[in-house]
């Protein structure tokens, strides 16, 4: 069924009134057979409540959402990710400062700063940056939220390094095709060499 109001508390940290009539995916799990199975279907931002009540004593910040497709299985993980060397022609920066790429994928990538590009760029969870993606002779410049932030085991309080989960949230096709092509380039070469992607 679609076209149904959905009523969720805001997240931490919360979406901001830009996002009125945004698409997102809302994801949820669903216990099947002794097992977790995650869900997720398309919805649209309609409206945002700062005191939603709860009860007759109790309020939270919520968001009206409109379901428009009907849930279907999950993956949270949906696009295959390789982890590139660094000198295979796919650079990535933000602020015009180049950083390291863990891994990649179609849909996002998990990138490596210092303590002092940290400060620079005081990033937060949630917060969406500009980054620019080199890839061999392409560049494309697009949009991505930072969606996780962690430390080295062995660096949690020196915090010397940083680790930044980013979702590519204004994706084109012509991106699409080329990092898809690269991702497969850089999949066989390190496979003809016996590492893994």
């Amino acid at each position: 069924m679609t076209g149904k109001k959905i009523i969720i508390a805001q997240p931490d940290p919360a979406l901001s009134a830009v996002r009125l009539n945004k698409s997102v995916i809302v994801s949820f799990l669903n216990l099947e057979k002794e097992k977790m199975v995650r869900y997720g279907f398309q919805a649209r931002i309609v409206d945002f409540v700062k005191e939603y009540q709860l009860s007759s004593s109790q309020s939270a910040s919520a968001i009206i959402l409109q379901q428009n497709s009907i849930p279907k299985p999950y993956d949270l993980r949906m696009f295959y990710r390789i982890h590139p060397p660094s000198d295979c022609g796919l650079e990535i920066s933000v602020y015009n400062q180049p950083l390291g790429i863990i891994d990649i994928s179609i849909g996002g990538t998990l990138i490596s700063a210092t303590r002092n590009q940290d400060r620079e760029f005081n990033f937060e969870v949630g917060e969406t940056i500009r980054v620019t993606l080199a890839l061999d002779e392409h560049q494309f410049k697009l949009d991505a939220q930072i969606k996780r932030i962690s430390y080295p085991e062995n660096q949690k309080r020196s915090r010397e390094l940083v680790f930044i989960a980013l979702q590519f949230i204004n994706r084109n096709p012509e991106l699409d095709r080329i990092l898809g092509v690269k991702i497969l380039e850089i999949q066989r070469e390190l496979r003809s060499k016996g590492l893994k992607p």
